[in-house]
Formats: C-alpha cells, sequence, structure tokens
C-alpha cells in the first residue's frame, strides 16, 4: 500500500511538473493578448508585421502608432472616397500610388484576398462570423473594433498599440488625450452662471434631419465639448422631422460637411434660434474631425469655441497642435497645410 502511495504522490508531481511547462510554453507562445469588444480573445507571439485593416478609424489608430509600415491591406474605399484618400496621400506614398491592397471593406471583405496577402493580423469592425471562423481557423487572428463610444476609442488604442508592439506610443497618445479631456473640462466650468448651449449636430450628404442620439461617438464628443445634445434619444442615428427640430429650438447646429444653406432656405425653420441668429457652423475637412478616432479631439475644441467663444477667434492654431501630436511632427506638418 506504501509502495502504491509513493508511486502515486511521483505521478503527481510530474504531471503537474508536465502541467507547469505546459503553461509556461503557451505563456511564452502567447506573449501579446487582448480581448475585443465582443469578447474574442487574440493571443500573438510577438507584435504583428503584416495587418489587414478593413476598418477607417483603426487604419488612423495605426498611422497615429506610427506602424503604417506594418499595413499591407487596407479598406477599399480609401482610394475613392476623397476624404480619406486626399489626406493619406500625403503621408504614405504606397496610398499615393495605390499600391497597397483592398480586400473588401468589413463585410464586403474577400476573403480569398485576404489569406493571399498572408496576413498575421487582421482588424475590422463588420466582418461576417464566417470568415472570421475561417481566418481563425487558419491561425489568423482576428481583432473586431467599435470605435463607437469614447471608452472604445481608449482601449482599442491601447489594443492596437499592444498588437503592433507600439506600447509606448499608445501610452503616450492615451496620456495626452486624456490631459486634453482635462482642459476642456476645465474650459466649460469656467462658463460660470450660463447654461450649456443646446446643440444639434446633422450628417453629411443633405441629411439635415439625420442626427446623433444620445448613445452615439457624436454624443460623447458634444459632451467633451462641454455643449447639451438637442437630442434627447437614446439610440445613435435617429431620424426626426422639421417640427420636432422646431420643439427642440437649439442653440447651434454644427453640420458634418454641408452648406449651412440647407437650413437657412427652409423658411418654416426660421424661428429656431440657431436659425435666426446664424449660429450653423461646418466640421469640414472631415478627415480633421473624424470622431470615431481621437480627432473627435479636435471635433470638441471647434465646437466649444463656437458655443462659447467669439465667432472670429481662430482655433486652427490648437487643432494643428492637436495633429501634431496625433501623427508627429513628420506627418502633421504634411497634414495641416491643407486645413
Amino acid at each position: 500500500m506504501r509502495i502504491f502511495i509513493i508511486f502515486f504522490s511521483l505521478a503527481f508531481l510530474v504531471g503537474c511538473g508536465n502541467s507547469n511547462t505546459l503553461d509556461k510554453k503557451q505563456d511564452n507562445l502567447s506573449t501579446i493578448s487582448v480581448t475585443d469588444i465582443q469578447g474574442n480573445e487574440i493571443h500573438l507571439s510577438k507584435a504583428a508585421e503584416r495587418i489587414v485593416c478593413l476598418f477607417d478609424p483603426s487604419v488612423d489608430v495605426i498611422y497615429m502608432l506610427q506602424a503604417q509600415d506594418k499595413l499591407i491591406g487596407i479598406p477599399a474605399e480609401t482610394y475613392f472616397d476623397s476624404e480619406l484618400y486626399d489626406y493619406y496621400k500625403h503621408i504614405d506614398t504606397r496610398i499615393l500610388k495605390k499600391e497597397l491592397a483592398t480586400p473588401g471593406s468589413n463585410e464586403l471583405a474577400n476573403l480569398e484576398s485576404i489569406i493571399q496577402l498572408n496576413p498575421d493580423l487582421v482588424i475590422a469592425q463588420q466582418l461576417p462570423e464566417s470568415i472570421v471562423k475561417t481566418l481563425q481557423g487558419m491561425n489568423i487572428p482576428v481583432y473586431i473594433a467599435a470605435a463607437a463610444r469614447y471608452e472604445d476609442l481608449m482601449k482599442e488604442m491601447k489594443d492596437i498599440s499592444l498588437l503592433t508592439g507600439k506600447k509606448d506610443r499608445g501610452e503616450q497618445l492615451i496620456s495626452y488625450a486624456e490631459n486634453k479631456i482635462k482642459d476642456l473640462q476645465k474650459r466649460t466650468a469656467t462658463q460660470e452662471g450660463s447654461k450649456h448651449k443646446s446643440v444639434y449636430f446633422t450628417w453629411a450628404n443633405g441629411k439635415v434631419f439625420s442626427t446623433a442620439g444620445r448613445n452615439s461617438m457624436m454624443n460623447d464628443c458634444l459632451d467633451l465639448a462641454g455643449v447639451e445634445n438637442a437630442c434627447p434619444f437614446d439610440i445613435d442615428k435617429p431620424n426626426i422631422n422639421p417640427e420636432t427640430l422646431i420643439e427642440w429650438n437649439p442653440d447651434m447646429i454644427v453640420m458634418w460637411n454641408d452648406s449651412p444653406d440647407l437650413f437657412y432656405n427652409k423658411k418654416e425653420l426660421g424661428g429656431i434660434t440657431a436659425i435666426k441668429e446664424r449660429k450653423i457652423h461646418n466640421l469640414m475637412p472631415m478627415f480633421y474631425y473624424n470622431p470615431h478616432t481621437f480627432k473627435s479631439l479636435c471635433a470638441a475644441v471647434a465646437i466649444n469655441q463656437w458655443a462659447y467663444d467669439n465667432d472670429e477667434k481662430d482655433n486652427t492654431e490648437e487643432i494643428k497642435e492637436i495633429l501634431s501630436v496625433l501623427y508627429g511632427k513628420e506627418a502633421s506638418d504634411k497634414l495641416i497645410k491643407y486645413l
């Protein structure tokens, strides 16, 4: 009996040793681990070197991290959307010459084209589950991003910085963003004795009655700017009617790359405070103000200034400073000349 106990004890210890050895090997194989917005675990043995990124805000993250040399595939719209191509082409000659592969975009991704690029990481927003499972089955990790709320931006900047081996740069950008937010909060706090201005936001392409609800990235941007979203609905992009906008009666209207005449020419809206007082402003060019990236800081600075400062005050220098930090001086110098 004693011999059996000794044998069992030795076997248990050996088993534990083997288990520990396996655990250590697994740890060594997965030196980088993150979990995306959908709960998918991504494990890399080393920083990704060949990245297919099919989600434009995440492409921007990669450029901000100065990891663009790792990009081998980008969203198809990068080449035909002037709001993307006309700016990226100045900071990446591969985009200027249209040399980077474009294996689709999110749900329109071409699985065969992605596989042919032999990536070690794919980043997307809405890939079909079948494509995700196929890539994972081929040991190609897939990271799903959202960029839907401000906490997403912080998390995804941190995650992608780890996946690309740019942890220090990611921490620098996150720290800068956090400090800029504190600065904006101080500015709002100085508006003593006056309630926050109400702002109606409208999307581009003439959709003046398509706005941003409280559960949206643009709402977070308005919060950063120290203004109140005129839309009270807890959804992302509600559509309203003229009567609703008249009832809301916002102090200011912020447009996404459209002409204010779309409002000024509607006589039925003439009684709205923002229209009467000609308080309609435009976030354009859109590239500098994308609310689904850290450039939401630029949008927040602009909206804050429009709401609370003299209209003649120029916020260009502050926006240039933000872009300089986000992209680095060399890239930002090429970008801000078009601001």
